[in-house]
């Protein structure tokens, strides 16, 4: 038997995959469980109308990339600009399936805006962290802002060259080391 957040996964998944290629006027209950492979029953359970299954997406990404970014900072040693690395790190490491959430999230936010209102609370306590970082906070938000970039990037499907992808995300890593000694 799955477990429940291996399932919700599932749902999010499936719910992700529809908005993106059918549009988010194509999302429906019904289409998500079929897509899921579950019972409409099981859909409920977990997402009982489709605003909860949007909250839903909202919810897991941020709680991801929280969870990520807690994790990166406790692993890092160096303590001035531990929060920009990890920050800069787990933007550019997106994995597709993460992408996919996110551009379903921002068709759920063209639908309804007020979805954002809890992504942007925890991003800026990020930013914050970021800011406070032990770095100079204009030169943290730089380089937070040109994460951003990537990501949007990204997003919208302009990806740089891998090799450029690369030596950007390796100089933003080693700018925070040699502003932070």
């Amino acid at each position: 038997m799955a477990k429940k957040t291996d399932t919700k996964k599932q749902i999010l998944t499936a719910a992700a995959k529809l908005i993106n290629e059918d549009g988010i006027l194509a999302l429906t209950l019904d289409a998500v469980a079929k897509l899921a492979g579950i019972s409409k029953g099981g859909l409920l359970y977990h997402f009982p109308s489709k605003e909860a299954l949007l909250e839903g997406i909202v919810n897991y990404l941020t709680q991801d990339f929280t969870n990520g970014m807690t994790s990166a900072v406790q692993e890092d040693l160096d303590e001035k600009g531990k929060w920009t690395r990890a920050y800069t790190t787990l933007t550019f490491n997106q994995e597709n399936e993460e992408i996919a959430l996110n551009t379903a999230f921002l068709s759920a936010v063209a639908t309804n805006p007020e979805l954002l209102k809890p992504m942007a609370e925890s991003l800026e306590k990020l930013h914050y962290q970021i800011e406070n970082d032990g770095l100079d906070p204009t030169t943290a938000t730089i380089i937070r802002l040109a994460a951003d970039g990537i990501y949007f990037n990204q997003l919208f499907g302009m990806n740089l060259k891998k090799d450029a992808r690369k030596q950007v995300f390796n100089y933003l890593i080693n700018l925070t080391r040699e502003i932070s000694k």
